[in-house]
């Protein structure tokens, strides 16, 4: 917990009387969990809110605070909390039991939806997480080509292990010059190895991108990558740049991975779709899982075969890859959740950035919105933004603005990611959507003070 012998920020000390209940939770954590923490990305100062419930697009915290929820854990709760359909078909299945060590219907037909959506996905095979499916996609293409490297994209998260966190944060001073990009370890615990078999290529440069790839080609199993950088800021890739990438890699035999494990939402058959791009493999996971754990990684047969156990190219044993009640769950997510619902929910992505955008330019305070269709992000900073340098300088100068203003936005009764990262799910509508931009205008304006006191910059006529 933060030391209130100190004298803190304002904003915080509001906070605090906001959620009592939830500061008190906080210290209990603290004797369990290591600086009160189980999960990095769900952890904020002065704390987290301790939730009590959901229900539909709404939270309410332990103190009794309803939020409605734009964070949906991570974008992986597509139809909200306590879907109906999905309750219903993990109550069923809880009861016929939870996982087994073999086949199950609902495993067969969820595998057959997601074959039957997606063009590129021939043949699939579930993970237990998108961060395992990840790691299944790399292994995978190193059996394929023989080779060991791996390029992936400045600001690219694939998941909780070295290779898929190397260069999350391009450090000015660090990271190099964008043709040529240092890997940079984002913590204490990355062996060198892990920096010396990743090559890393800046995003949206499709002249780069070709050059690096052109260089490292007989050292190159695949090339990993996100349509829209999503923990950098919800960046979307240009169809350029990714036609780059499918270009480069084809010609040299080179493993092409789309991780859409936080895309695929929006589109049926993924954000590949949107570019007319086919990879050769494709990640997933978060919103098939129907809330519950769940990963997935598709494409080719003859890479899929390559699991296979007559073929034994890529070993993958997993307790709970495929367990019967994340099938369930997804199935039942997954079955209610088409076209229709993906052109509603766009509506209000849409409805919403556009609306956050127009509370910038009003209030005089530089900041936009980014992202595509139902996936949103807020920046404090008006440069334009095409990569991970460009979200990272932005967080620079926002400084401290942008940690108040999410805490303004939760006393506001929204919910978002602490990078400030907004999601559309199944149960909204445009109500909860003005009531967010209104959020942000009451928010901003009373922050206005101390953005003119402690971060002046960000003011447009400063």
């Amino acid at each position: 917990m933060t030391d209130t012998s100190k004298q803190e920020h304002p904003v915080d000390s509001a906070f605090r009387r906001f959620s009592p209940i939830s500061e008190k939770c906080v210290e209990r954590t603290t004797r369990v969990f290591p600086g009160g923490d189980t999960r990095a990305s769900a952890t904020y100062f002065p704390y987290p809110l301790a939730i009590k419930s959901g229900e539909g697009c709404r939270l309410t915290d332990v103190d009794g605070n309803v939020l409605n929820d734009f964070m949906n854990n991570f974008t992986s709760l597509i139809h909200g909390h306590a879907f109906s359909p999905t309750v219903g078909a993990v109550q069923t299945q809880v009861a016929l039991g939870t996982a087994f060590a073999a086949p199950c219907s609902a495993q067969i037909e969820l595998a057959e939806l997601i074959v039957d959506r997606i063009p590129s996905v021939e043949q699939i095979r579930f993970t237990s997480s998108g961060t395992e499916s990840t790691q299944m996609a790399i292994r995978c293409a190193r059996a394929a080509t023989g080779r060991q490297k791996v390029m992936k994209m400045e600001g690219g998260y694939h998941g909780s292990y070295e290779m898929a966190e190397v260069s999350m944060l391009p450090l000015p001073n660090e990271c190099g010059p964008i043709e040529a990009p240092v890997s940079l370890p984002i913590d204490d615990s990355f062996p060198d190895s892990a920096l010396t078999e990743t090559i890393v290529c800046p995003y949206n440069e499709p002249d780069i991108a070709a050059n690096l790839i052109a260089e490292n080609a007989e050292v190159l199993a695949a090339v990993i990558v996100e349509p829209m950088l999503g923990s950098m800021g919800m960046v979307p890739a240009t169809t350029e740049f990714l036609s780059a990438l499918r270009r480069e890699t084809e010609s040299r035999g080179i493993v092409l991975i789309f991780d859409e494990v936080i895309t695929f939402r929006l589109n049926t058959a993924g954000m590949q779709a949107l570019h007319g791009i086919s990879p050769d493999l494709t990640c997933l996971g978060k919103v098939i899982g129907g809330g519950l754990p769940i990963g997935a990684i598709g494409g080719r047969r003859d890479l899929l075969q390559l699991f296979s156990p007559e073929q034994r190219k890529v070993g993958h044993a997993s307790t709970f890859s495929g367990n019967a009640l994340s099938m369930a769950a997804g199935l039942a997510a997954m079955t209610h959740y088409n076209e229709n619902d993906i052109d509603r929910l766009d509506h209000l992505g849409n409805r919403l950035r556009q609306g956050f955008n127009d509370v910038f330019r009003s209030t005089g305070i530089k900041g936009q919105a980014t992202g595509v269709g139902s996936l949103v992000n807020i920046h404090l900073t008006d440069r334009t933004i095409m990569n991970a340098r460009d979200t990272f300088q932005g967080m620079i100068d926002a400084g401290e603005i942008a940690r108040l203003l999410h805490l303004s936005m939760l006393q506001n009764g929204v919910m978002s990611a602490p990078r400030m990262m907004y999601c559309i799910s199944s149960p909204m509508t445009e109500q909860e959507v003005d009531h967010a931009i209104a959020a942000l205008e009451s928010s901003l304006t009373n922050l206005m003070p101390y953005i003119a006191a402690e971060q002046p910059n960000l003011l447009a006529n400063g």
